[in-house]
């Protein structure tokens, strides 16, 4: 539409988040979307700067007529008693897939999404070789997912032998052993032997930077997953419509 466009981007690469979901298999789509706008940048002349943090000083110190803020959203680990310290390390979802951490070779996948983060966390961990139980809170996993993705989901994971427990949830931890219970019957089941719980999350809006500057430019917005946590093509709307307000 005319802009002058500058890009900041924190991490190294493009749209780490898409990235990190093309790892899961069958997923490899997601790198075509992060192709697309790289390849509409370039053609467009958007300064892109890559492995650059952003500040409120630093948008003071330049005379610009607009910001959008698009700071993504930070994981959230819920509260687990006996988690601290104990002989099951609990990670979040993002550790698990970037491999950051050793998740060990019995893993309890406990999902607080209802989308897919759940059943592509599981789905990623079975194909490396991992033991995987997943729990959910919902009567089935992946309940806010479209009928034929659930069907190709549900398949890939029990095919690679995942366990999927619904309407369950994590009591506490003991030791090595993971205590859950029924959320309609609160009957209570141990599973021992786990080395580690994967918690799966929508996380929580990170708008920090975006109240930091308020008052800082003519125009503020705000877009994806800093608004609130929601899907990719959510987040692509948001810009669209930020983009059509400037």
């Amino acid at each position: 539409r005319g802009h002058r466009v500058s890009l900041y981007e924190k991490e190294d690469s493009l749209a780490p988040e898409l990235a990190l979901a093309a790892k899961i298999p069958g997923r490899a789509g997601f790198e075509d979307a992060v192709r697309y706008f790289a390849y509409q940048m370039d053609l467009l002349g958007v300064d892109v700067h890559l492995g650059a943090a952003v500040s409120a000083d630093m948008v003071r110190d330049q005379d610009v007529d607009a910001v959008v803020v698009a700071t993504g959203a930070l994981p959230v680990v819920p509260e687990i008693p006996g988690a601290a310290g104990g002989a099951v390390k609990v990670v979040e979802m993002r550790q698990a897939l970037r491999e950051s951490v050793e998740v060990g070779e019995n893993i309890l996948i406990a999902d607080y999404e209802n989308h897919l983060y759940g059943l592509d966390s599981a789905n990623f961990l079975a194909h490396r070789g991992k033991k995987v139980e997943l729990l959910t809170e919902s009567v089935y996993a992946g309940g806010m997912v479209d009928y034929h993705t659930i069907n190709t989901m549900y398949t890939a994971v029990l095919q690679q032998g995942v366990t999927i427990t619904p309407l369950t949830a994590i009591k506490e931890i003991k030791g090595k052993t993971v205590i859950v219970y029924n959320l309609l019957t609160n009957s209570e089941r141990a599973i021992e032997g786990v080395d580690t719980v994967v918690v799966c999350t929508d996380g929580e809006g990170d708008n920090s930077l975006y109240r930091a500057l308020q008052g800082s430019a003519k125009e503020i917005y705000r877009a994806g997953q800093c608004v609130s946590p929601r899907k990719m093509l959510d987040s692509i709307a948001d810009g669209y419509r930020v983009g059509l307000m400037l």
